[in-house]
């Protein structure tokens, strides 16, 4: 191709025929490059429409591979953009044989070289993962961002075994309303309003069978390559982000796999690293082009002497800036985990200080709201020590010399509860010299399963349990002078839902301890410069943009409300203007954990000169003591008219949280 970039032909309208006589909707974009072809193909495969949803991220990501030769697939998973068929639930087996049929076809094109890549963002990286452990042989490569190895003990349905409260609500409610919307009949003509009424008919809602589901079982490990890492033979890029919730995922996934493969992790959250929170971002498309170009097409280009692991050291709290950018630099590890990292442990009654009287815990349960995501990017942490003031706390002497934490730090706790059920979460904290008290990495544990997620049993109250709790994978340098802190309770709010009644947690310090995975000081030449993301022009008009975060405490009850909105002007969609509104309210009180409540409300909207549709999705989530009640609510509008209105009602019992 030369230095000059290709200039790139998009084509929103094809359509594959799956097996069941289904139509899979692709857009395409293509290197318009005369005689220069076939080319290598990269596919993206979600439920987050490529038509507006994410018509502006698809166009930036796949305009700059075909510019740089490389064919582009984006596909509309079946039930959602504009393709035909029901969405069932996610990550079924159907999408995946359905994404291995449209390889099969975009490799018979005399567009395509036959050899294709996969990448894509959390589902996407997801999707990534899960094609490759069927082995089509089209799939040469993928790189999976922000994705997970195990779906049960590493998503945004269960943590440590508890159930998700903030995260049980956030995004599933927002898929109420995006799945509920119909094809765009810029793209799918007069049929849309028919697929529409099946859509809104026949789309089931998700959030009862995730309920039903409280331990890792079959559900849960289709889909999870935990289950047979070596199924997956294509050559992977993982990146990730230490305030991202799959980062253990990505980890792990970096330790297990067999195919050759490298990983990227850095500062950010939940978010592509090229518009990464905090920075430094990172320009993932420079290294995709250089990971496919490599695998998919033979570039010469030195990809299999780069680092196994290209990870971001995060020198300084705060860990978790809101604004800015992290402390810290880039630095290669050949080895994963470092063949040089040793385990320092602290014991909880000589090495870290603890209480001067008893060491239980017996509430409130509003602790755990300094650090209210499970991805903590933009939100951030911020001062734990309101929260340590509820906790049960150890803290160590002053730092004699400084030391660097990499990996994921461990408690080893021996436990009593007076209740048949329980929680313990642990967050590890950086003390300075003047109190700032920085999150650093944490943790938790539905003691139900602690003999395993896939294992659960009952509590019994009154008898000592030995627990081993792993905390967060994280990169943190701790300065010497500065202070660790571990922080116990029995709750954390948002992240778990309480258990189903009261519980005085007992920690014995003489048989509990604190485990740092450490390594030693790196040579300077292990020092990188990796690329930042240069500024690139969006293809949209942002109208809207609100973050909003309150938490508030009245009495025994503690608030939080977020909001989330955007709106977009889209000119080369037509002028289709996209836009979409969440919030999201938690109570929890500090005694009384069946008064929890999780609510969330999520509008979306498609507008184009007289046409405009909308859709609201609307979820509640209460519990007694031996169930969680369950309440969706979908309305659908075209223009002022109410097209479609559906109410669930669901009870499920509580058997492990």
């Amino acid at each position: 191709m030369g230095a000059d970039l290709y200039p790139v032909k998009v084509d929103r309208g094809v359509r594959v025929p799956m097996d069941d006589g289904i139509e899979i909707a692709l857009t395409i974009y293509l290197p318009d490059a005369a005689g220069d072809g076939p080319f290598p193909a990269v596919v993206e495969s979600v439920p987050y429409r490529k038509d507006d949803d994410c018509f502006a991220r698809d166009l930036i990501t796949f305009e700059y591979l075909a510019q740089r030769g490389f064919a582009g697939i984006r596909i509309d998973i079946r039930g959602t953009g504009a393709s035909d068929g029901i969405i069932e639930n996610e990550y079924v087996a159907r999408e995946q044989l359905d994404t291995v049929a449209v390889m099969r076809w975009a490799a018979a094109q005399d567009w395509c070289t036959g050899r294709l890549g996969m990448w894509g963002i959390s589902w996407g990286g997801f999707s990534a993962l899960q094609t490759a452990m069927l082995r089509p042989p089209e799939l040469h490569a993928i790189v999976p961002v922000h994705a997970t190895h195990d779906r049960f003990a590493c998503d945004v349905h269960y943590y440590g075994g508890a159930l998700h409260l903030l995260e049980q609500v956030d995004w599933p409610v927002g898929m109420v309303a995006l799945n509920a919307l119909p094809p765009d009949p810029d793209i799918v003509g007069e049929p849309w309003l028919e697929r529409w009424r099946e859509r809104l008919r026949d789309t089931p809602q998700w959030l009862p069978t995730w309920l039903r589901h409280q331990q890792r079982d079959d559900y849960w490990l289709q889909g999870s390559p935990c289950r047979d890492y070596a199924s997956i033979d294509a050559p992977t890029l993982l990146i990730g982000g230490w305030l991202d919730g799959y980062v253990d995922g990505m980890l792990e996934m970096l330790e297990a796999l067999h195919c050759p493969k490298q990983a990227i992790i850095g500062p950010w959250g939940h978010s592509r690293p090229a518009s990464g929170e905090p920075g430094p971002t990172f320009d993932h498309l420079r290294a995709m082009e250089r990971w496919f170009g490599h695998w998919l097409r033979g570039d010469d280009n030195g990809v299999p002497a780069d680092p196994l692991l290209s990870v971001f050291i995060r020198t300084s709290p705060p860990y978790d800036p809101v604004e800015g950018e992290t402390a810290g630099y880039w630095r290669a590890e050949p080895a994963w985990p470092p063949r040089d990292r040793e385990w320092r442990i602290l014991a909880l009654d000589h090495d870290l200080i603890g209480p001067e009287t008893d060491s239980a815990w017996a509430g409130p349960l509003t602790v755990g709201s300094s650090a209210p995501g499970w991805d903590t990017a933009m939100w951030g942490s911020g001062d734990t020590s309101d929260d340590d003031e509820s906790c049960l706390v150890f803290e160590s002497e002053p730092l004699q010399a400084p030391i660097e934490i990499l990996g994921p730090p461990r408690a080893e706790l021996s436990v009593t509860v007076d209740a048949p059920y329980g929680q313990v979460a642990v967050r590890l904290i950086n003390v300075t010299p003047t109190g700032e008290a920085s999150l650093v990495a944490r943790g938790l544990l539905n003691l139900s399963h602690r003999n395993g997620l896939g294992d659960p049993a009952l509590v019994q109250a009154g008898e000592g349990m030995s627990v081993s709790i792993p905390l967060r994978m994280t990169s943190a340098v701790v300065a010497e002078g500065h202070r660790l802190r571990l922080a116990i309770s029995g709750a954390d709010f948002p992240l778990a839902w309480p258990p189903p009644g009261p519980v005085t947690l007992t920690i014995d310090p003489t048989r509990s301890s604190l485990i740092l995975p450490l390594v030693p000081g790196r040579p300077e030449e292990t020092t990188l410069e990796l690329p930042v993301a240069p500024a690139r022009t969006s293809p949209v008009q942002t109208q809207e943009d609100v973050h909003d975060l309150i938490v508030e405490s009245r009495g025994t009850k503690t608030t939080l409300r977020r909001t989330v909105a955007d709106r977009q002007l889209q000119p080369a969609r037509n002028h289709l203007v996209y836009a979409n509104r969440q919030d999201i309210q938690l109570d929890v009180d500090a005694v009384d954990p069946l008064a929890t409540r999780a609510w969330a409300r999520a509008v979306t909207s498609l507008e184009r000169g007289d046409w405009k549709v909308a859709t609201t999705g609307q979820v509640e989530i209460t519990s007694d003591a031996d169930a969680f009640y369950l309440v969706i609510d979908l309305e659908a509008r075209s223009g002022d008219e109410v097209v479609h209105r559906h109410h669930w009602e669901e009870v499920v019992p509580r058997t492990w949280v």
